[in-house]
């Protein structure tokens, strides 16, 4: 299963709801309205091992990802202006074995990441207004993993709470912030395993962390 969305310079909204496993999905968006799905209605992948690619480039790039599915590959890459992002994996369904990545460069910003299950959440934003929240629960045994990544300055606030099961491994949280007014708190939950490396250079700061914390 493969499926394709590309659109120029106009509205652009996408609304989707793919059903199917083992597919290749992909947005390219480029100029001004970019949006796939809404705050009232995500788009939908639903099916297990697919694949999805998103590239919006220019102008407001919103997306809202509701994936339902175990082994779910997602990289959304932004370029520009007020930025909002959103992915729900497994909320909805399953999301085992997933992995998803955004990567933001520059303008409004604001990432939100909500999954159950096994999942490895990464974030990378170069840089502006920034705002990024994860929220992973898991009860497998290696329970969730995330790392966030942001330079060159911006408005910062992170906030990231890993909650379920630990185990070997489990809970597993790195984090870069270098500037600006910053504002982290990172949250994991027990039983035991849980790592965090944390490396905040420069302006406002404040850091709370709660380690084996439910």
């Amino acid at each position: 299963m493969l499926s394709s969305s590309t659109a120029f310079a106009q509205q652009n909204n996408v609304f989707v709801e793919q059903v199917g496993s083992g597919g290749n999905i992909n947005f390219t968006q480029t100029g001004v309205g970019n949006a796939i799905g809404n705050p009232s209605v995500a788009a939908i992948v639903n099916g297990t091992n697919n694949t999805v690619s998103i590239s919006q480039i220019g102008n407001t790039n919103i997306s809202v990802l509701n994936i339902q599915g175990d082994g779910a590959t997602v990289n959304s890459s932004i370029t520009g202006d007020n930025n909002n992002v959103t992915t729900l994996c497994g909320v909805t369904g399953a999301c085992a074995g997933s992995q998803i990545t955004n990567t933001i460069i520059g303008d409004g910003n604001t990432v939100s990441q909500t999954t159950e299950g096994f999942t490895v959440s990464t974030v990378s934003i170069n840089s502006n207004n920034n705002t990024v929240n994860i929220q992973n629960i898991s009860t497998a045994v290696s329970g969730a993993k995330s790392s966030v990544d942001i330079t060159s300055g911006g408005g910062n606030l992170v906030e990231i709470k890993q909650a379920g099961a630990a185990g070997p491994s489990g809970h597993d949280v790195e984090l870069t912030i270098v500037g600006a007014t910053n504002n982290v708190d990172i949250r994991q939950g027990g039983s035991v395993d849980s790592k965090v490396i944390s490396s905040v250079t420069g302006s406002g700061n404040a850091l709370t962390i709660k380690s084996n914390h439910q």
